[in-house]
Order: C-alpha cells, then structure tokens, then sequence
C-alpha cells in the first residue's frame, strides 16, 4: 500500500531573538481592535413585517473569519525607521531597532525593474524577513498583506506588493512595500509587531508546520537555491527539476 508523503513547511532562523519573540503563526487569528470593538451582530428594523431580526457584522462574515483565521502570518520583527526621499530612495535611519543582526533592514530594486507598475509617485523596497521558508513538495503558496489588521500601513498609504511562491526551489520570504514619494522628504515608522503579510496554500492537503532555530551556516546552506542568473534560465531549471 503506498501513503502518501505528508507536507512539510518549515520556517528557520539563526537569530535567537527572533526565533524566541517573532515566530510566523499558522492558522492562528489576529486580534485586531476592530475585532475587539465590533459586535458579532446587531438588530436592525424591517418595515414589511414591522419587526426587528439580527443582521451579522463582518465579525461573523465567513470569507473574513476564514482570511484572518488561516495561513501564515508575519508580523514586523523590528522596528522601522526610514526616510523616504524626493527622487524615490528610501533611506534607514538610526531609529531603526533589528536586534543583534548587522545586516540592512530592507534593500531597494532599481526603479527599472517595477516602473511601469506603480504611479510615478511611488517606490518599492523590500524588508529583508530573517525568515526563510523550506517545503518538501512543490506547493504554490499566496503571499498578501494582512489586509483586516494593517490599519496602520494603509494610514501611511503603504501597500504590500502580492504574489505566488513555491518553498521547495526558493526559500525567500522578504516582504515587498509600496510607499509614496512627496514634494520634501518624510519619515515612515513602521512599529514593531505591526501585522504585515499572510501566506495561504494553494492546496487542500494537511501542512505540518514548524519552526526552528539553526545555525547561521545552516541557515546560508538552507538558502542557498540557485547561482544568480537571468529569469528565463531560472524557470527553466525549475521546470528540469520538477
């Protein structure tokens, strides 16, 4: 008799801060205070029958309780400071607290590579999540914002790009911002702890899911997935691999 493989989706890091305080949550609900303040349902007056019937509020919605309910939820590891310029370059200022890793915050792609995306009183960087992803089959997983609990981000006009990503040939979960760019320079916060992105299988099969904390040499040999290369021939050795 042949049983099939489980799926296995595993989250490593190799900062001890980061594994004990700000581990990914799976099929755990956020709660918001919006969740906190709102009641599950209301009473509302019908005229026809001259009475009074409870009506839900998005509390109870289904597609709601589903979406805030499920996946994988990453919340800011660190505090961010940055000052967003003029000409479009986003700048990490010393207000930025990331625990005892020297490494940048975030990194920013060349205007080129997303210019005809977004409007041109925007840019994107990309927060650098010491969080990398491993999954033992190739499943498709959504990355989206957190959209029922990121009051915060949509308050400063910060969006987060989505997409579709695979664990099992990449291994990067780094997270994508949309933000504006102003006349004069300002300053973005983005506070510890703020919720940021939800990954969603694309499958109906049962995870296992964990984290664990590694050694920063395993956690680089875990990474490592391909020579850096043009995009066609990356897709062409997944395609061979698969």
């Amino acid at each position: 008799m042949m049983f099939k493989k489980p799926l296995k989706l595993t989250a490593y890091t190799w900062e001890n801060d980061i594994f004990t305080n700000d581990k990914p949550t799976f099929n755990k609900t956020d709660q918001t205070d919006w969740m906190r303040l709102l009641p599950p349902s209301y009473d509302t007056f019908d005229q026809p029958s001259n009475s009074y019937f409870e009506m839900a509020t998005a509390k109870n919605c289904p597609g709601i309780k589903n979406f805030i309910g499920g996946g994988i939820k990453f919340r800011m590891w660190a505090h961010l400071h940055a000052r967003v310029h003029p000409n479009g370059y986003v700048e990490e200022l010393p207000g930025s607290f990331k625990g005892n890793n020297p490494a940048p915050l975030f990194a920013q792609h060349p205007k080129a590579q997303y210019e005809h995306i977004y409007q041109r009183n925007k840019t994107s960087f990309k927060l650098n999540n010491p969080w990398i992803m491993q999954c033992n089959k190739p499943t498709k997983f959504v990355f989206v914002e957190s959209h029922y609990s990121t009051n915060h981000l949509r308050e400063n006009n910060v969006n987060i790009a989505p997409g579709i990503i695979d664990f099992k040939y990449q291994k990067a979960t780094n997270i994508h911002l949309i933000v504006d760019v102003k006349e004069e320079p300002y300053e973005l916060i983005i506070p510890y702890g703020t919720p940021l992105m939800t990954l969603f299988p694309m499958t109906e099969e049962k995870i296992n899911f964990d984290c664990e904390l590694v050694s920063k040499d395993e956690y680089e040999r875990i990474n490592i997935t391909f020579p850096r290369c043009p995009m066609r021939k990356y897709y062409q050795l997944i395609k061979n691999l698969s």
